[in-house]
């Protein structure tokens, strides 16, 4: 009978992963800066998304540029949507050659209203349990009904 090696001794199975950490940390990072859902990176690295999702566990020299890049590239588009969802103030310069005056800079400070639309998606996603359109009611079963003489035609 033979025995079984130590795990440590054993050999893996299974094809060599693709892993480089000296290529991927890097090109994910570059990627998820550009805006890339997981799915637009596995395929722009070569590899499955399953394989993407296997890296992000095993590898933290991966994830951990893979999450700074993702909230670097949507830190902008979050205060984009604030800003609207509370409305904002800009100034807008304009500038005019007129015949007689010369050239005319007029400075203006413009409101913009807060948007519905944005406060809505805004509510949404940040206090689900509040604002969701759908609320779950949990049924106990115990249900009593308790009609008045007058109400006997319902």
């Amino acid at each position: 009978m033979t025995k079984k090696k130590p795990v440590e001794e054993q050999k893996k199975k299974g094809r060599k992963s693709l892993y480089d950490p000296d290529i991927h940390p890097k090109k994910a990072a570059e990627l998820a800066l550009m805006g890339l859902d997981d799915a637009a990176l596995s395929e722009a690295l070569g590899i499955s998304e399953a394989t993407l999702n296997n890296w992000k566990k095993q590898y933290p020299e991966f994830v951990e540029p893979l999450k700074r890049s993702k909230a670097q590239a949507d830190a902008p588009v979050v205060a984009s949507l604030y800003q609207r969802a509370c409305g904002y103030e800009y100034t807008e310069i304009s500038v005019k050659d007129d015949p007689e005056k010369g050239i005319i800079t007029t400075t203006t400070t413009k409101k913009v209203a807060p948007d519905v639309t944005a406060q809505i998606f805004w509510l949404k996603n940040r206090q689900s349990k509040d604002w969701r359109d759908k609320h779950e009611v949990e049924n106990t079963g115990n249900l009593t009904l308790h009609f008045d003489k007058e109400d006997k035609d319902l």
